[in-house]
């Protein structure tokens, strides 16, 4: 295995309207034993005042209580890097952030307008190709909290063989003790694009204690290597949220990039167990079909009639007989319909190009 801690490591964290969870999250990070690393935090236009908490944060008059750590003082103040993204595009001043320590410094990123999950991040990613020169990087969930070693085995991992391009942690949910929430990522059933998702929901009991190999990556914690990002590209911000990290996977896998669950890499997710999200709803029955178009191209019509019959419909009766759940048809209506536009958009493409060259 190589030196792993000689590699650097860009953590990109995605932050609207979340400001303590943010900080947990930085407070845990800065508490990690992987000596190099570079923190970038990217705003996406937070109305909630989420600049100035962080700024008080990094000066040290704000104290982040957590029930995974103590809050520790010996690296306050953090050095603060501001940018914005008009700034980072033209190269701006990047004066003193090579002479800080790792735990000494910050990247704090404005955007003027919410990019989504993958707009947003491939601002930080763009930052840490052009800027940082980063051997890595990983894109982590604000809404996180972080074990102290789970940079240097996620890294490990990485390491171990050239064709691995990402890697995941051990997720437990963050308000349920010893519960898993996703054992690094999971697989895809290609016939009705069905995400499964091992270890979810599982009591961590030792089965899940080994590496394996996944079709994709979580996103809110997924290690990637900056060489594949230089062949596949960046997230594709056609997806906005959700689904960007399954079809960020499957890209790489076309050029031969392993995607692998790191066991010993440990990290808590806070989500919510209760309620509709509408916009959820919304943008993964869309990206749902999109990302099919992308990946069986030669089956989208077939798939099509299957998700039509079989899984729309279903879906479309549950959402208008229960009341409770009525409000999420419309959204999963506009999702689906969306969906088959933004793929049939691709699909023209590559039918004119094909008209071109005859």
């Amino acid at each position: 295995m190589k030196d792993s801690i000689s590699k650097n490591v860009a953590i990109i964290i995605l932050n609207w309207n979340g400001w303590q969870d943010t900080i947990e999250c930085l407070e845990s990070i800065y508490q990690i034993n992987y000596p190099n690393y570079n923190v970038i935090v990217i705003d996406n236009n937070s109305n909630d005042n989420s600049l100035e908490k962080i700024k008080k944060y990094c000066k040290g008059k704000i104290e982040v209580e957590s029930k995974f750590f103590e809050h520790d003082t010996s690296n306050k103040p953090i050095k603060l890097f501001e940018y914005t993204k008009k700034d980072i595009q033209t190269n701006g001043s990047q004066k003193g952030i090579f002479n800080l320590s790792y735990d000494k410094k910050i990247i704090l990123i404005k955007n003027d307008e919410n990019y989504g999950f993958a707009g947003g991040n491939n601002i930080g990613i763009e930052y840490a190709i052009n800027i940082l020169k980063s051997d890595y990087i990983l894109l982590l969930n604000n809404d996180t909290v972080v074990d102290p070693d789970f940079l240097t085995e996620l890294v490990n991992v990485a390491e171990s063989n050239e064709k691995i391009g990402f890697v995941g942690a051990k997720t437990y949910f963050y308000d349920r003790k010893n519960i898993i929430q996703a054992a690094g990522g999971g697989k895809i059933d290609l016939k009705q694009v069905i995400s499964i998702e091992p270890g979810l929901n599982k009591i961590d009991n030792g089965n899940y204690d080994k590496n394996f190999e996944l079709d994709y990556i979580t996103g809110s914690c997924i290690l990637c290597k900056m060489e594949v990002i230089d062949k596949i590209g960046m997230l594709n911000k056609n997806y906005f949220m959700y689904w960007e990290d399954v079809d960020l996977c499957f890209r790489g896998k076309k050029f031969g990039y392993k995607s692998v669950y790191a066991y010993k890499s440990k990290i808590w997710h806070k989500i919510s167990a209760s309620g509709t999200n509408y916009l959820k709803v919304y943008y993964c029955t869309r990206n749902r079909i999109y990302f099919m178009e992308q990946n069986i191209s030669s089956n989208y019509l077939k798939f099509l009639l299957y998700f039509f019959i079989y899984i729309f419909l279903p879906q479309s009766k549950s959402y208008l007989w229960n009341r409770d759940l009525r409000g999420g048809f419309n959204p999963y209506l506009r999702g689906f319909i969306s969906g088959i536009k933004l793929g049939q958009i691709r699909v023209n493409k590559r039918y004119n190009l094909k008209k071109e060259q005859l």
